[in-house]
């Protein structure tokens, strides 16, 4: 095994540099960062995590210990375990027992206390606290499955779900049903059997049950069957209701028994069963923050109850239409759009109404909706959010004027959705479909690297740090530029959009919001070649040489570039983002993201109406109402990494996919960059206003005009076409 000593004599330092390198600390020259760094690679050293936590002996593990058949609630649980401890700068460790006895989980729970974890998650399989927990280890939660003697547990409401299964197989009028479930020594089990059993049978529904496990289950429910069929089958894991599908499609005539089950929340559609869900990413999250609570000092409750999800469903309501009629949309080209096509295909299949979706350029979107009249074919349009100003009372209907009710969806949304995503006024013309904002992405691998942190340094004489300003972006990009800095693994250090002039003046007004809250002046005015506005541009300016030679063309070309590994920071819209953790990313092992340089983002992405020319506005309403809704929202959530939907980010599932929707969440309610006073509801035309500022800044990156030049002339278009706003 390489040790301290080899790796120093290796690259001709002491052994004092040595730990100070591997362990991120001391003042180490660039130099002797890289040649320990060569020495480490020569003699393939791999660190080893364990030893080193070991040796800083800071206790700052979490441990989870889950039974030996691997279970997506038991994933799912650690998923949302980790997400809560590493956000509050802890570790999360795993521990798979290596059988369902008593003596494996006192052998997991000792190598956990010889691993220093501070506090432990127990699925315990054990009939006692006292059998399993040793004296003076680590604080221990007891999840799902409440033993004697035991300080905290934390679950779901079993009885509650068995009744509500019971619930749904009684409204069915079902005589009898088969109930599959885990041993009944299992507190959480033998609460769900006997409220089920007790609901079904108060309803005059027989009930034959089977305790049984995953090894067993195809046996005993062949077995039984050969004295009884039961047209429902009810089990208590997702994992049993799985072998009794299996079992069934096999061995069973049809028709086959329908299967209801308790299982994990599933995001995307699961057709096979009818489920009953807990969220056991919420769940992993509470136990964590229970523990670290319990660490502190603080109070817990004994025990902690989270209520289930519940039945999700993602049927959509009865929609008639004439023979051969259809809903068709128009939208923006965009990742959005393709998430659109696949939940249109889901509502065509529970309805029979087709979705017919054409999808234009976004210049091409500006010519189909100015152009729209009496004659066009479009029932449903997707706006930017920042035309929605312009274009809402020529084109779309008021959504109240076909159901007053519509105003109730609003409180569902992502906070800040409705102010910016539906109203014009306070006239209801559109729902949110995919908010975004504006945000920093960089490779933590580079900003955390202890050479390049050495480096920049020296060179800039300030700390290596996610840029706060966009002073400090442009350094931070310069450093990572290679031809700037042959040091550099990347090519680039920074993105620019800047293929159309729309894109070339959002790119800009990134800039501005970072020096003035809003487009207008404390007296309300809006002055482009203001102080503020000039050094904007010279701020873009100056990335011209840290870029890709003359930027990309779209936001799913940054995402590309970024995702490929090329370029050390990109400023992109988050519905933009889901390439960078997509299968084919180099670099979403080491993404980091943040609020944009200034942290006043720019708000994107698209809203949709209906318009005022469509013959089938009411079926247009019904089909938005379930597109924004819940459970679709977050399963479009998943699938693109945006969505209208309040609970979507709130679903771990997601946020465990695009951990960046976090800071959406947060911040899309403070954003600011208004085009004009909030109570000014006259019509801004957001189209023509960044095409002629597009067209300055790319006037002042050519080096056509300085930019004094550049933002007069805009000034000057301004005035001419926007009289009213002076």
């Amino acid at each position: 095994m390489v040790t301290i000593k080899d790796i120093a004599k290796q690259a001709g330092v002491s052994q004092g540099t040595v730990s100070n390198v591997l362990n991120g600390r001391g003042n180490v020259s660039s130099e002797k960062i890289r040649l320990v760094e060569e020495a480490c690679r020569l003699l393939d050293y791999i660190p080893n995590e364990r030893a080193k936590a070991l040796r800083r002996g800071s206790g700052r593990m979490l441990g989870v210990i889950v039974p030996p058949l691997e279970e997506k609630r038991h994933t799912d649980f650690f998923a949302g375990f980790r997400a809560y401890a590493e956000s509050h700068g802890y570790g999360a460790r795993l521990y798979v027992l290596r059988s369902d006895d008593r003596d494996a989980e006192e052998a997991a729970l000792r190598e956990a206390q010889s691993d220093r974890v501070s506090g432990i998650a127990l699925f315990s399989r054990c009939r006692s606290a006292q059998a399993a927990a040793p004296d003076g280890g680590p604080a221990v939660l007891y999840v799902e499955h409440a033993v004697p003697g035991c300080r905290y547990t934390i679950g779901f409401d079993t009885a509650e779900a068995g009744r509500a299964l019971a619930g749904q197989v009684l409204k069915k009028g079902c005589p009898s049903v088969t109930l599959v479930s885990a041993s009944l020594r299992f507190a959480d089990e033998a609460a769900f059997v006997r409220a089920f059993t007790a609901a079904a049978e108060a309803g005059g529904c027989s009930v034959h049950p089977i305790a049984t496990d995953l090894r067993r289950v195809r046996l005993a429910l062949l077995q039984a069957c050969q004295q009884y069929t039961d047209p429902v089958i009810v089990c208590s894991r997702l994992e049993l209701a799985r072998a009794v599908r299996d079992t069934a499609q096999v061995f069973l005539p049809e028709p086959r028994p329908v299967i209801y089950c308790l299982s994990p929340l599933f995001t995307l559609p699961e057709p096979d069963f009818i489920k009953y869900e807990f969220d056991y990413r919420l769940l992993g999250n509470r136990a964590a923050g229970d523990l670290l609570r319990i660490l502190g000092g603080e109070d817990v409750p004994a025990q902690r109850i989270l209520p289930g999800a519940g039945f999700r469903s993602f049927s959509a309501p009865a929609v008639r239409l004439p023979a051969g009629g259809a809903l068709n949309i128009v939208t923006l080209d965009s990742p959005a759009a393709a998430t659109l096509r696949s939940m249109a295909r889901l509502y065509t299949q529970q309805t029979g109404v087709p979705v017919n979706i054409t999808i234009y350029s976004y210049d091409a979107t500006n010519e189909v909706y100015t152009g729209l009249s009496r004659e066009s074919v479009f029932d449903i349009i997707r706006l930017d959010v920042t035309w929605l100003s312009w274009f809402a009372d020529k084109i779309l209907v008021p959504l109240c004027d076909i159901d007053p009710g519509a105003e109730a969806l609003l409180p569902t949304f992502l906070r800040g959705a409705p102010e910016r995503c539906c109203r014009v006024g306070q006239t209801l013309y559109a729902l949110p479909a995919s908010p975004s904002m504006q945000m920093l992405f960089y490779r933590t691998d580079l900003f955390e690297s202890a050479i390049f942190r050495r480096l920049y340094q020296e060179r800039c004489h300030e700390e290596l740090r996610v840029p706060r300003t966009f002073d400090e972006y442009a350094r931070i990009a310069e450093f990572f530029t290679r031809a700037q800095n042959p040091d550099s693994p990347v090519p680039y250090g920074a993105t620019l959009t800047l293929g159309s002039t729309g894109v070339t003046g959002s790119e800009y007004l990134c800039r501005l919001f970072a020096l003035q809250e809003n487009l207008y002046d404390g007296s309300g005015r809006i002055r482009l070649d203001s102080e503020a506005g000039i050094l904007a541009l010279q701020q873009m300016i100056r990335l011209k040489d840290s870029v890709q030679p003359g930027g990309t063309v779209w936001w799913t070309d940054t995402a590309r570039a970024f995702a490929q590994g090329d370029t050390a920071m990109a400023i992109l819209y988050n519905n933009f983002a889901a390439p960078l953790v997509g299968h084919h990313s180099r670099v979403q092992d080491n993404l980091g993201y943040a609020m944009v340089p200034g942290g006043n983002p720019q708000l994107g992405g698209g809203t949709l109406g209906i318009s005022k020319h469509s013959h089938k506005k009411k079926e247009s309403l019904a089909f938005l109402r379930w597109l924004t809704g819940e459970p679709v929202a977050s399963a479009a959530g998943l699938l693109c990494g945006v969505a209208p939907s309040m609970a979507a980010y709130e679903n771990y599932d997601v946020l465990g996919s695009y951990p960046w929707l976090r800071l959406v969440r947060d911040h899309f309610r403070t954003a600011r960059g208004f085009r004009q006073r909030p109570e000014d509801s006259r019509p801004f035309n957001e189209r023509q206003f960044i095409s002629l500022l597009g067209i300055a800044v790319k006037n002042a990156l050519s080096g056509a005009m300085t930019p004094q030049q550049a933002m007069r002339s805009a000034q000057a278009r301004f005035e001419e076409a926007f009289p009213e706003f002076l």
